[in-house]
């Protein structure tokens, strides 16, 4: 199974900063159930501001995934945000069922859970792109 995949069993979860469970999740909460569903095991960054800092978000997806191009995310690739100066959001690259388009699969807070959005004019906050090893 693709991190996509899992992640869109979330799908609906409400949105909860350090959320970890079907009760709530934030972004990286998502993203760490996901690759336990897959059978990858992280290490929670917890605790961390309600915006992580991006440089520490990106030293750790570099502990367990592998940076690729920015210019070619695909389906089940961790994309990785920059908002404001320090924070970051990551969520994952999935291919919309609807619109057959390049999507992200986020736990974001300004839409209050987990959600699957068109990858739109937010691509040009980010600032990385990270694949699963031997993917």
């Amino acid at each position: 199974m693709r991190l996509d995949e899992a992640a869109r069993a979330y799908l609906g979860v409400p949105w909860r900063h350090l959320g970890r469970s079907r009760a709530g999740l934030d972004c990286i909460g998502l993203v760490l159930l996901a690759a336990r569903d897959c059978g990858i095991a992280a290490e929670d960054p917890a605790p961390y501001a309600r915006e992580p800092s991006s440089q520490r978000l990106r030293e750790e997806l570099a502990r367990y995934l592998d940076e690729v191009s920015i210019a070619d995310p695909r389906p089940g690739d961790v994309l990785l945000f920059n908002l404001g100066i320090y924070g970051g959001h990551i969520g994952i690259a999935g291919l919309h069922p609807q619109y057959r388009c390049l999507s992200i699969i986020h736990a974001y807070a300004p839409r209050h859970r987990v959600v699957e959005e068109r990858l739109g004019a937010d691509i040009e906050a980010m600032t990385g792109v990270y694949r699963v090893r031997g993917d």
